[in-house]
């Protein structure tokens, strides 16, 4: 391994093994219908602090919210413990890149991810990235005889043909959902684990269990949201921080043997699920 990686690799581990969990901080990214709503549910129960992210300042979220105009002001109240109480809820507008820049200030209780998008695997891989060298990348496949082609269909394979919602080899992508195509969950389901009331559907496993097994015999890693309220899941910041830092020491072994790697980085809950293929080379 580069005596440089590996250099960074340590630091931004250390760094994060050092950042505690603030317990009643909530990190919103996403301040659309999603977003929106839950700011409303945290006020209504009172949650002491929440900061809410989006790169459109007009997003319906920061319309309920006290607008943070500068990076600075953000550094006062993440580092000052009286911001964070009181039922403080703020908006910052900007985008997914600055999520580790506001964690290095301490990882929330919940981590509510509320885009279009595989929010979790893009921050692990700001994480295990660097400006000078892209230790993983999502796969891209383009062809049907590559490796990656092959990871993503044993790993297609392994799941029961009526949850793969979607899949697209070309971005490394497999969508997962009891929901079936023209069907549209609700927004107040609490997603029962064995049973879904709104499509009359026996589920004898979780997605997130699906995905779960699968680690037995396939390298990847699984963030599990859980129901916030209907309609709303959160990543627990202690399994964030716990999962990252165990992304980051594979990628670290593996840039030691200079091998070539596959692995995947999947978000679930009991219904849905998005599975990431990564290539690390």
């Amino acid at each position: 391994m580069d005596n440089e990686i590996e250099s960074v690799l340590n630091e931004k581990m250390s760094l994060i093994s050092n950042i505690p969990i603030i317990q009643g901080y909530y990190l919103v990214i996403g301040g659309g219908k999603i977003g929106s709503n839950f700011v409303d549910y945290a006020r209504t129960n009172g949650f002491p602090f929440v900061l809410i992210l989006d790169i459109n300042r007009a997003a319906p979220a920061a319309k309920k919210a006290v607008e943070i105009q500068d990076k600075q002001k953000l550094v006062n109240i993440l580092k000052n413990p009286d911001y964070r109480t009181n039922g403080n809820i703020y908006f910052y507008n900007a985008g997914l890149e600055i999520v580790p820049f506001i964690l290095s200030y301490g990882i929330p209780e919940f981590i509510i991810p509320a885009v279009p998008y595989h929010a979790a695997a893009k921050l692990v891989s700001y994480y295990a990235n660097s400006q000078n060298q892209n230790l993983i990348k999502e796969i891209s496949i383009v062809s049907d005889n590559s490796d990656g082609m092959k990871f993503f269909e044993q790993l297609e394979s392994e799941f029961p043909k009526d949850i793969v919602a979607g899949k697209y080899p070309e971005h490394g992508i497999i969508m997962l959902s009891y929901a079936r195509k023209g069907e549209i969950c609700p927004d107040n389901c609490m997603s029962p684990e064995g049973y879904c009331p709104n499509f009359n559907r026996v589920k004898l496993k979780t997605i997130t269990q699906h995905v779960k097994d699968l680690t037995d015999t396939k390298t990847g890693w699984v963030f599990e949201s859980y129901q916030m309220k209907q309609g709303i899941g959160g990543l627990k910041g202690e399994d964030f921080k716990i999962i990252t830092l165990d992304i980051m020491g594979y990628v670290k072994k593996v840039c030691e043997g200079r091998r070539n790697e596959t692995f995947f980085i999947a978000t679930t809950c009991n219904c849905h699920g998005v599975v990431n293929l990564f290539s690390l080379r």
